[in-house]
This record gives structure tokens, sequence and C-alpha cells, in this order.
């Protein structure tokens, strides 16, 4: 298949990547040298819209994107072309060879510096931070495959989404480190990316680089993994995050639950209420008030009882 551009062709050498009415192929451009290849996307003009056009008429401008080629119109579809990368996949680098601490290290800086230069726009960030999409040259240079399948959604697409991929590719590199928590300044770094608290590339590459003086020089022996102890504790705080996101529902819902109470409380008819007579906190009574009453007007009773007695006796002395 040969993609028509005005004044170029591009003959497709191989699929690699297809979903969402867009195909992705590589190719290289006829007449020039072919070690020289491109990716391109094509997506069926149908399903375009005209923010995605002027998506991309923005990403064109931006000279630090190097990667972005061209677009142009071929058939019924739109083409986009970018470099195509060098060297092989992270996941095979990683996954093939032998590559001790400093080698991973250098890889990731790298790969942040390479971020940078780029100047990623959101978009493009979480495009590329994928394993199978990140290559790595014998020389260590960085380059980037874009998976495009989703252009279509690239305005739903923030910052927050990349650095969580980010997270999931320095934690595969460093996979062996992240299980023995041997590097807790990278096991932080990874949790902040997925805990979206760190918002820009300058940011990620600053925590890092802090990290790659302190190991940089360090061999594999020199890395301790964390003491049981220390394992515990990171338990309790995991367990200590979770009970607090369940404890806040349950708090509202109990000032809720009090609150309707309350409200019920203020439109009940008034019932029997308690009569407590007490010497300090020791309760000596505890009846009703209609028991209080009864138990009163029986006291009344007796007394008057025990006076005419009284009277009775006088009346009696009086005569004798």
């Amino acid at each position: 298949m040969i993609l028509r551009n005005l004044n170029k062709k591009y003959v497709v050498i191989q699929e690699y990547m297809a979903g969402n009415d867009v195909c992705q192929y590589i190719c290289y451009e006829m007449g020039a040298p072919e070690n020289v290849l491109y990716s391109a996307v094509c997506q069926k003009l149908s399903s375009m819209r005209n923010e995605e056009i002027g998506f991309l008429t923005e990403e064109m401008k931006h000279e630090n994107f190097s990667d972005l080629i061209d677009f142009f119109i071929h058939g019924e579809q739109l083409v986009v072309l970018f470099q195509y990368p060098k060297g092989v996949s992270l996941k095979q680098k990683i996954s093939s060879e032998e590559c001790g601490i400093q080698e991973r290290l250098e890889i990731v800086k790298s790969l942040l510096e390479q971020i940078l230069f780029l100047n990623l726009s959101d978009y493009f960030f979480h495009a590329a931070m994928d394993i199978d999409l990140i290559h790595v040259s014998s020389d260590g240079e960085i380059s980037f495959l874009y998976d495009c399948r989703h252009l279509n959604d690239f305005d739903d697409v923030n910052f927050q989404n990349g650095a969580k991929s980010l997270g999931e590719v320095i934690a595969f590199i460093f996979s062996e480190e992240m299980k023995q928590r041997s590097i807790p300044e990278l096991y932080s770094l990874v949790y902040d990316l997925k805990h979206e608290t760190i918002d820009s590339y300058i940011g990620i590459y600053e925590k890092f680089w802090q990290i790659y003086q302190i190991y940089i020089e360090k061999s594999k022996e020199d890395l301790e993994p964390y003491s049981l102890s220390f394992r515990i504790w990171d338990r309790i705080k995991d367990i200590g995050r979770f009970l607090k996101k369940l404890v806040q529902p349950a708090l509202v819902l109990l000032a809720l639950a009090y609150l309707v109470v309350s409200i019920i409380g203020l439109f009940a008819e008034p019932g029997i209420h308690e009569n407590f007579k007490s010497i300090g906190t020791v309760k000596i009574e505890n009846t009703t008030t209609e028991d209080a009453s009864s138990a009163d007007d029986t006291q009344q009773e007796e007394t008057g009882t025990t006076e005419e007695a009284k009277t009775e006796e006088t009346q009696a002395s009086g005569v004798e």
C-alpha cells in the first residue's frame, strides 16, 4: 500500500496497531533511503472532528516536538506521520539483557530528558508511556512510538494520565528494587506519580535527579531490602489510608442520622418524664411523674390520719 501526499509517497511495510477506526503502519518514503522509517497513523475522515484537526495543527507549530513530521489527507483517511523510533522496545531491553542499576538509572534519566526536550502535550505524553512504545537505541538514546487509536479523545486526556503510565514504566524498569523496597526514594516517586502529587515534567525530573545522584555509584550489593519492621510499617500506613477513606463517609452518615433523630424529636408528642431524686451520684428514687404524685397523696393521707389520732387522744385526756 502507498500513502500519497502532494509531492511524496510513502510505502507501507507493516501494520503494527489497529483499533477504533485507526490503523498504524510502518513505512518509508519512496525515493529516499529505506532505512529511514516513519510511523503512519491513518484514521477515517468520517470519524474525525474539527477539533482534532485544530489540535494537530497546533502540535505542528511546536518546534521541539520533532517526532511529528506531517499530516495530510489520503483518500478517505487522515494520515498523521511520525518519525519511527530507533532500537528495541524498553520491554525487550529490560527483559532480555542484564541491565545493572546504573544502566537502568541512565535509561530513566534519558527518558525523562527526552520528555522534557520534546515538551510533549498531555495527549502525546500519555500516548507514548508504555514499555512496548518506548524504544532504546544501542547508545542509550530514547525515542517513542505513539498509540493514536484514541485521538478522538485527545481533549479528555490530562497530565496525570501520562504521569500514572510513567509510574508503571518506572516500576517495570526497577521491578526487583520495587519488590524489595531497596530504593525507598524510588518507591516514593512511583507512588507520587500514581497518586497525582506531581504536576509538571520538571517536578518529576527534579525528584528523580535526587535519586540518581544518591544511587548512581552504588552496586546491587549495596542495596539492602527494607527490614521486616519497615514493611510492617508500610502495611500499617496502607491500612490507615484505607480506614481513613472508610471512616469519612461513615462520619457523614452518622451526622445525618443524628440530625434526622433530632428533627423527629422536635415534632414528637411529650411523654412521661422520669423524676430522679439523688444524693450526690447515688440515685435513691427513680419513679415516673405519676408515681411520684401518687406517693405524695398517700403521704398526705397518712399525715392527716396521724393528726386526727393525736387530736382524739388530747380530747380524751381532757375528759379525764
